[in-house]
């Protein structure tokens, strides 16, 4: 049921958890640097242009580290969307992710529009793994 994403990057693996017409799910895993940061652009964008849920939803509880070059990449696929008639949002953020999207003023455009950064699972939390079916790390 859910596709295999391709990831060459091994400090980056993405993984789609969940799939509906309101939202497609996806759990980012690793670093997003200047290393990285492109591969999930392309990957977010894929993403886009493949399905035709509502939102996509970036799921950041297992991002360990994110840059300014991060940072332009969940922005180009913010605005991808947008300029499609959807949304893109994350959710999950750890506390350091966190306070670079606070500090660079993206947490709020980036955020759920009804302020849901968060899911219930708490900014820390593992991607849920009932859902997850295919594992992308590099082979």
């Amino acid at each position: 049921m859910f596709e295999r994403l391709p990831v060459t990057v091994p400090q980056l693996h993405i993984d789609l958890i969940g799939m509906s017409p309101a939202a497609v799910t996806v759990a980012v895993t690793g670093e997003v640097d200047m290393a990285t940061a492109t591969t999930l652009r392309d990957r977010l964008l894929d993403i886009l242009d493949v399905h035709d849920s509502f939102a996509l939803e970036v799921d950041l509880a297992a991002v360990t580290f994110l840059d300014c070059a991060g940072l332009r990449a969940l922005v180009a696929a913010h605005s991808a969307a947008v300029q499609t008639g959807r949304q893109m949002w994350i959710i999950n953020p750890r506390p350091i992710v966190r306070r670079m999207l606070d500090a660079s003023g993206l947490l709020t455009l980036l955020s759920h529009p009804h302020g849901h950064a968060r899911s219930e699972r708490g900014p820390t939390a593992a991607p849920m793994p009932m859902l997850r079916t295919d594992s992308l790390s590099a082979a």
